[in-house]
């Protein structure tokens, strides 16, 4: 809740809607105007579907308000994350047992059913006051306004207990698939596993942010340039364009896009290895 509850406004200052629907919801900011992307579908139906992320300031204020972003395909974070992934595997080992023990603190930290059963015996003890005091009202031990107002309390205290251990109980149903995620996650990490595919459940494990979009080591704006925030505090830059999807049109170029229109606009990558992008690292200190 705390961290939802921040860095979730507009640049007009309105708040945003919280999302997690999908697994770049929320964790994609622009690096030039820093407003979140969102996610668009385009040419749904054909054989040029592409989901694309696109910077909201960008699609609902204008492009003049940030002219230097552009639409990135999904496809491109996917991989670009991989990317980034293995190279904190192989080359960080003293951040992964950071992560590791964190992980292992995730694992532990839930008490939502311990404090559900306490509330349990708790609505317990009221309800049987309660059953007490009708029996003693009835019996003629106590009298009617003295009742009233008892049982009064008493009611409106089980009432709120009850709507406690409900959302208790809901929550320790969330933490129990939590875990489950986070134990499969921690043994993915202690085998040192390379990830072959996008998953998920370790991406949202293991990252803060991702900015899309900011200024090379040449000093030029580069729309296609990925900044991974790790929730340890390693920071790993990767260039989008080394991971531009298989093209599905000849006479384009490229995949970053710049309207609905226009799927791709091109823009080319001058890294002589096909398959590696360039990246810096920043360690915490």
């Amino acid at each position: 809740m705390q961290r939802r509850s921040v860095s979730r406004k507009s640049t007009d200052g309105k708040r945003l809607k919280y999302s997690r629907k999908y697994a770049f919801s929320s964790l994609l900011q622009c690096g030039f105007c820093e407003s979140n992307l969102s996610r668009r579908s385009w040419h749904g139906g054909s054989k040029y579907h592409t989901v694309i992320w696109q910077c909201m300031t960008n699609t609902k204020s204008g492009k003049k308000f940030c002219p230097d972003s552009k639409g990135i395909p999904e496809e491109i974070i996917e991989k670009a994350f991989l990317e980034s992934y293995k190279v904190l595997c192989h080359n960080n080992g003293d951040v992964m047992d950071e992560l590791l023990q964190r992980v292992e603190e995730s694992l532990c930290s839930g008490d939502s059913q311990k404090e559900v059963a306490r509330l349990e015996k708790e609505i317990l003890s009221i309800t049987q006051k309660r059953k007490k005091l009708v029996d003693m009202h009835l019996d003629g031990i106590i009298n009617k306004e003295t009742y009233e107002a008892k049982y009064g309390n008493l009611s409106t205290k089980l009432s709120r207990l009850s709507n406690e251990s409900a959302e208790l109980q809901s929550i320790a149903s969330r933490e129990n698939n939590v875990k489950q995620r986070i134990a499969n996650f921690q043994s993915v990490l202690e085998k040192n596993e390379v990830l072959t595919e996008f998953d998920r459940y370790v991406f949202e494990s293991i990252i803060d942010k991702v900015i899309v979009g900011g200024i090379d080591d040449d000093g030029d704006k580069n729309p296609a340039m990925l900044t991974f925030l790790y929730k340890t505090g390693f920071i790993n830059g990767i260039d989008g364009k080394a991971h531009k999807p298989k093209r599905r049109n000849t006479k384009d170029k490229s995949e970053l896009c710049t309207n609905p229109t226009n799927e791709v606009t091109n823009f080319h990558s001058h890294n002589s290895d096909p398959t590696c992008g360039g990246y810096s690292v920043t360690m915490p200190q």
